[in-house]
């Protein structure tokens, strides 16, 4: 049984260090479909925010396979509907189903075969999202 992988695992102190030294400082609230998002950003997110020409797209993914996974995806460019956070963030939720339930495959690429567009997957509301940017990657979570 591999313990440290798991939702009971004991968090790594050098984890809880770094959100000290740098702690998810700035915040906005916002309306997204009708519910409070409230989304919180390190002030290195926040520098990197303000080196941008163009904003960053961040995509809240509920990522339907053989589990159940939340992924944060980052990108430059969408043809799927945002809102509009600042100029230089703009944020997306979607429920997505795998093409198949193969383990090997889904670690490596995580295929999506559609977006769901039933009613009970267009009422998923995120309640906050936290982003960082450290090590010149983008790094983020969130809750339903």
């Amino acid at each position: 049984m591999n313990i440290h992988n798991s939702y009971f695992a004991i968090r790594n102190p050098l984890h809880i260090i770094e959100q000290w030294l740098h702690p998810y400082k700035h915040t906005k609230t916002i309306n997204y479909a009708d519910k409070p998002l409230l989304i919180s950003w390190t002030g290195r997110a926040d520098s990197e925010f303000k080196k941008r020409t163009q904003a960053i797209i961040v995509e809240m993914q509920i990522y339907f396979s053989c589990v159940v996974q939340k992924r944060v995806l980052f990108h430059e460019q969408t043809n799927h509907t945002k809102h509009k956070v600042t100029d230089k963030l703009e944020i997306l939720l979607r429920p997505v189903e795998a093409e198949s339930c193969d383990p090997v495959e889904f670690a490596k690429q995580h295929p999506v075969s559609h977006e769901y567009k039933t009613n009970a997957a267009q009422k998923f509301r995120p309640a906050w999202l936290k982003l960082d940017y450290k090590l010149g990657d983008w790094h983020g979570e969130f809750g339903i």
